[in-house]
């Protein structure tokens, strides 16, 4: 009776995760055509990034449906609450986390200046993120009138969650630098690409020249240590799994919301240097959000 109730559960999953994967690629493609991208942006891409087609697609549009559809399903709220619940990780995760530090480096992509493609990248990311959201919502059922909701087995008190959120921030400073560098730097493309130049300096010796250049950058990254934490909030708020469950899909969202994208043929940056941003930051912000779901909600008392 387990075995087929499990196999009842996988089929049931299986088949919500398909029609969420089908739904999210119509408003892909319908937030794509409302907000497109400049034909000089388009013809400056290369022909494919690190992943050909379509597979760049599939992988992008797959994490995207699997993670929304698993928020859902386990979310403790109803209706609009939990449509908001899964738009606050998809959007701020994969498109206004990622934005904010496009604007900040902003002078590495000549094509973005003097423009506004920025903002209409967040535009266009807020809409796909709103009908993904929506169509998850939908087929985890939670628009039913009748359905019964679990208790959320998490809480959070305001005075401990931004006390942490403050101890998060800064570790994510150490995370950024030593992925940043021991990672992400130890490309030739990387160091070609922003620097001009392959030369490859010590970690002091590279980290103080970038703060030579942006002695703001330490402060910068701390806020989006923060912001980044502050995505998963609504997702601690009204989980209704276990501890184990809540750190893994903490981290894989913060891990792959973001780099998921970076997949497909990239116009500000070589495929090379995709890739390393891709490995860079999804296992330095996937091991932020492991480390905010084990420490920030506190069990619920029952």
């Amino acid at each position: 009776m387990n075995q087929e109730r499990t196999v009842g559960r996988i089929l049931g999953f299986a088949a919500g995760f398909l029609g969420v994967f089908i739904l999210m690629g119509i408003f892909f493609i319908a937030a794509s055509l409302a907000v497109p991208v400049p034909a000089e942006i388009r013809a400056a891409a290369p022909p494919s990034g690190f992943l050909r087609a379509p597979l760049d697609f599939l992988g992008f549009l797959g994490s995207t449906a699997f993670l929304a559809y698993w928020v859902a399903r386990r979310s403790t709220r109803k209706g609009w609450h939990r449509v908001l619940q899964v738009f606050v990780l998809v959007f701020g995760a994969q498109t206004f986390m990622t934005q904010i530090e496009t604007a900040y480096f902003v002078e590495a992509f000549p094509l973005l200046q003097g423009s506004f493609e920025i903002y209409r990248m967040i535009l266009r990311g807020g809409l796909w993120a709103f009908g993904a959201a929506v169509a998850a919502t939908l087929l985890a059922g939670g628009f039913r009138g009748s359905e019964a909701l679990p208790e959320s087995r998490f809480s959070l008190d305001l005075p401990r969650t931004l006390s942490r959120m403050a101890v998060l921030g800064a570790a994510y400073i150490a995370l950024y630098m030593l992925f940043g560098y021991f990672l992400a730097w130890q490309s030739e493309s990387v160091r070609l690409f922003y620097s001009g130049s392959t030369e490859k300096l010590g970690f002091l010796a590279q980290w103080g020249g970038s703060f030579m250049d942006k002695p703001e950058i330490p402060v910068f990254q701390w806020f989006r240590g923060c912001l980044w934490v502050l995505c998963l909030v609504p997702l601690f708020h009204g989980f209704s799994g276990s501890r184990r469950e809540l750190v893994v899909l903490s981290g894989l969202a913060l891990g792959l919301l973001p780099t998921a994208q970076l997949a497909f043929p990239n116009p500000l940056m070589p495929p090379a240097v995709s890739l390393a941003h891709f490995w860079e930051v999804s296992i330095s912000t996937g091991m932020l959000g492991a480390l905010a779901a084990l420490w920030m909600p506190s069990k619920r008392k029952v």
